[in-house]
C-alpha cells in the first residue's frame, strides 16, 4: 500500500545546474510547483541526448549509489564509423541504455526501381530486407562489442538495453518473426545477461532496474515492442498480455523519484501515424488503443515522475503530452548513434529533408480532448 505522503514524495524530480546542457553537474531533489513541473522535467532530461534487471521482478542493484549521469542512444550500425562512443565515454555516464537497433543484423538489398529484382515502388517484386543466419547475427554482435569506443564505455558504465527491429532480426518485424527466440539469446549474450537470469526464460526482453537510495532513486523500465507485437495497422497489441501484466505490476510497485520508460519506438509523436504512407516509421501512434492503454495505466497508477525515452527514427526529438496524467509526459528520442535521416536519401535531397523537418507542424504531435491547446507539445506552459 502506498501512502499519500509517499505519492507526494514520488512527485519529486531530480534537478541539476545545467551549466553544460548535456550533463548533470550536480544532483539534488527539488519539489516542483505544478506550473513549473515541465521545466523540472527538462532539467532531468538534460542528462544527455546521446541519447538492470530481472524481468519478471525488479533488481535493486546500486541502491546506495546516487545516479547522476545516464546516457542513452539507438541505431548503431556495427559496420559504420562510431566516433560517438568517445563522446559518450568522456561524458562518463554511470548507466548507458541501448534503445534498440544495437546492430543492423538483417540483410538489406539496395534500392532498385528497375531490373529483375525491384525493391522499392508499387512495382517491387522482392523484399528489401532479409533475415540473417544465426552465425551472421552473432558475428555482427561480436563486431559491435569489440569496437574500442564501445568497450571503453562498458569499462566505466553499466550497459543495459532492449532491442528494435534490426537487432530483433528483420526490418519492421513483430510477433510473426520465426527467429525471435534465437535472436533473444544473442541479444542477451551481447548484453552479458547472466545465464541464470529469468530474462533468458521469458518470452521477450523486457526488464526493469532501480538505482540509487530511496528518495533519490531512478527506476528504468525497458519495454519489448517486438516479440508480441501485432502487424502495423491492425491496432492490435504492442506488448502482449504477459508484458502488460508485468508493466502494471512495475508501475504500481514502490514509488521512485523518477521512472524512465524506455520504448524502442516513439510513444508520443504522431508524425509517422499522421503522414502515412509518405512516412512509414513505426510508433505507438499507429496503435492508438494500445497507446491509450499505456497512458491510462500511468494515470491510474498515480505514479509521479514518469517520462519516456525512445529511438528508431534516426533523428532527435522531444515531444510532450499534457492530457494523460496530472503532469506532462515527455518523450525524449535519441537516434541514431551512427544513423541519420539524411544518410538514406540522395545528397541532392538533403535540403528538402531539412526543410521538411523544420516545417513539420505541431499538429503532428499528440492531441487530446482535454488539452488547453490544440496540440500538446514541448515548450507550451501547462496549467491544470
Amino acid at each position: 500500500m502506498v501512502s499519500n505522503s509517499d505519492k507526494e514524495n514520488n512527485r519529486k524530480v531530480f534537478f541539476s545546474d545545467l551549466s553544460n546542457p548535456i550533463t548533470f553537474r550536480q544532483m539534488g531533489v527539488v519539489e516542483c510547483p505544478r506550473r513549473w513541473l515541465w521545466r523540472c522535467f527538462l532539467l532531468f532530461i538534460g542528462i544527455t541526448t546521446v541519447s538492470t534487471t530481472v524481468t519478471a521482478s525488479e533488481t535493486h542493484k546500486n541502491r546506495e549509489n546516487l545516479v547522476s549521469r545516464i546516457a542513452f542512444g539507438s541505431c548503431s550500425n556495427q559496420s559504420a564509423p562510431q566516433p560517438i562512443w568517445d563522446a559518450v565515454a568522456d561524458f562518463n555516464p554511470q548507466i548507458f541504455i541501448l534503445m534498440g537497433d544495437n546492430i543492423y543484423g538483417d540483410i538489406k538489398r539496395p534500392f532498385k526501381i528497375f531490373g529483375r529484382e525491384r525493391t522499392i515502388g508499387p512495382w517491387k517484386n522482392v523484399p528489401r530486407f532479409l533475415p540473417a543466419s544465426e552465425q551472421e547475427m552473432e558475428a555482427k554482435y561480436q563486431k559491435a562489442k569489440s569496437n574500442p569506443g564501445y568497450a571503453r564505455v562498458k569499462e566505466s558504465a553499466e550497459v543495459i538495453g532492449t532491442w528494435d527491429d534490426h537487432d530483433y532480426g528483420l526490418n519492421d518485424a513483430g510477433k510473426e518473426f520465426h527467429k525471435k527466440k534465437t535472436n533473444q539469446k544473442l541479444l542477451l549474450d551481447f548484453l552479458d545477461e547472466p545465464q541464470d537470469s529469468p530474462r533468458r526464460k521469458q518470452a521477450g526482453v523486457y526488464a526493469s532496474y532501480t538505482y540509487g537510495p530511496m528518495g533519490k532513486d531512478v527506476k528504468v523500465v525497458l519495454l519489448d515492442t517486438r516479440y508480441h507485437r501485432d502487424p502495423v495497422g491492425s491496432d492490435g497489441t504492442i506488448l502482449g498480455d504477459s508484458q502488460w501484466s508485468w508493466l502494471e505490476r512495475e508501475l504500481n510497485g514502490p514509488p521512485t523519484a523518477i521512472t524512465i520508460i524506455g520504448s524502442s519506438i516513439q510513444v508520443i509523436s504522431n508524425l509517422s501515424a499522421t503522414l502515412q504512407p509518405l512516412v512509414a516509421m513505426e510508433s505507438w501512434g499507429r496503435f492508438p488503443k494500445e497507446r491509450d492503454r499505456l497512458f491510462k495505466l500511468i494515470a491510474d497508477s498515480k505514479r509521479g515522475g514518469v517520462l519516456f525515452i525512445s529511438g528508431d527514427v534516426h533523428f532527435g526529438e522531444i515531444t510532450r503530452y499534457d492530457c494523460a496524467s496530472d503532469y506532462p509526459l515527455f518523450d525524449i528520442t535519441s537516434s541514431g548513434l551512427t544513423q541519420s535521416v539524411e544518410s538514406v536519401v540522395p545528397r541532392f535531397l538533403h535540403p528538402l529533408v531539412r526543410f521538411y523537418a523544420w516545417f513539420t507542424p505541431s499538429t503532428m504531435r499528440v492531441k487530446g480532448p482535454n488539452c488547453k491547446y490544440k496540440s500538446c507539445v514541448y515548450a507550451k506552459l501547462w496549467n491544470h
